[in-house]
């Protein structure tokens, strides 16, 4: 490629927050030798902050692990977390915005109380976001420690609680496997891993980020899938924790994007959780765009629509109806006060 092209997959790829990840994938293809300089050195400082973040990422894991394991807490790491303490190999230089845990309902108070007793502070927010988060989603508020600047989300399920169909937190703490440091943290089994991936970027509304997730899970099924009983153990699981229609999505773009090789059976167990024909004519072309083309450079004329489509889709399919629309008006209300400006714009 002329330096041109290779200037846009450096602003690509920062804007999706996936430069770092490009030295793995050059390595992969043995083609980083063959690399300019100025793009070999874009990638290397991208993957120093990496390097970085792992350091950090082991210093609190340290940390969480001392406070948990004196109070008998189970905590389980999801998504980045969970990728980098597992040692996947094919998610280095994954970037991290925050940590993210699981942990059992019945033990979240003591969770909490400990992590504030030792330097973890909600940030700030409203008593109505305080509330919303604590019994219209799936997490308690945000955490951050006041010395070390890192960010934890605590929750204790996978998907808001208010949902009547949302899936049953035991069954993913049941689908758990430890890490192999004796730290007491566990992970999600592979299964558990993927599937939890494909319902957290099918329930977003906002997609900045949509090729990373998507390639995430690329990625762990490409890991994964070597398992012989592997699609096997996604379809049980997926009996259990329902939500299939984002898994036939994954499954979708994931073939459509990476050209992943899934077999046949699994592609016709996923068909029968294909949205209606209206629907997906309505959301194929907005995914399509999202993890096609977002980057701004891109964008062309009725993008913004099929955004917004794909927004109202997130909010409707995390809240119900009668308490998304009282919930997004608040929202729009506190934004038109010019007082409010530095409260907090939680939107679900």
């Amino acid at each position: 490629m002329d330096p041109r092209k290779l200037s846009q997959i450096v602003a690509e790829a920062r804007f999706y927050n996936m430069l770092a990840q490009l030295k793995w994938l050059c390595d992969e293809a043995d083609i980083w030798f063959d690399l300019p300089v100025e793009f070999q050195r874009h990638v290397l400082s991208a993957q120093y902050s990496y390097t970085n973040q792992i350091r950090l990422l082991e210093q609190e894991h340290t940390h969480i692990s001392q406070l948990f394991n004196q109070l008998g807490v189970h905590w389980v790491y999801l998504k980045g977390a969970a990728y980098q303490l597992s040692g996947l190999g094919s998610l280095q230089g994954r970037i991290m915005s925050d940590i993210d845990i699981l942990v059992p309902q019945a033990q979240i108070e003591t969770a909490e109380q400990v992590l504030i007793a030792h330097g973890w502070l909600h940030k700030k927010m409203t008593d109505y976001d305080d509330k919303f988060y604590r019994d219209y989603s799936q997490e308690i508020p945000p955490l951050q420690h006041f010395e070390r600047q890192t960010e934890l989300d605590v929750h204790f399920n996978i998907l808001p609680s208010v949902l009547r169909h949302g899936p049953d937190p035991a069954a993913l703490h049941s689908h758990t496997r430890p890490l192999p440091d004796n730290s007491g943290a566990q992970v999600l089994s592979p299964e558990a891993m993927v599937l939890h991936s494909a319902i957290h970027l099918f329930y977003e509304s906002e997609f900045h980020k949509g090729v990373r997730d998507l390639f995430d899970i690329f990625q762990l099924i490409r890991c994964f899938s070597q398992q012989s009983d592997f699609w096997d153990r996604l379809i049980q699981l997926q009996h259990s924790i329902g939500s299939g229609e984002c898994m036939y999505f994954a499954l979708r773009y994931c073939r459509l994007f990476f050209r992943l090789d899934v077999p046949n059976e699994v592609v016709s167990f996923y068909e029968q959780f294909k949205p209606n024909p209206f629907l997906f004519r309505l959301l194929d072309p907005a995914f399509t765009k999202v993890f096609s083309s977002v980057f701004p450079l891109h964008h062309e004329f009725g993008d913004q629509w099929l955004l917004f489509v794909l927004y109202f889709r997130g909010h409707l399919k995390r809240l119900p109806i009668s308490k998304l629309v009282p919930h997004l008006i608040r929202k729009g209300l506190y934004r038109l006060n010019p007082m409010k400006k530095d409260e907090s714009e939680l939107m679900i």
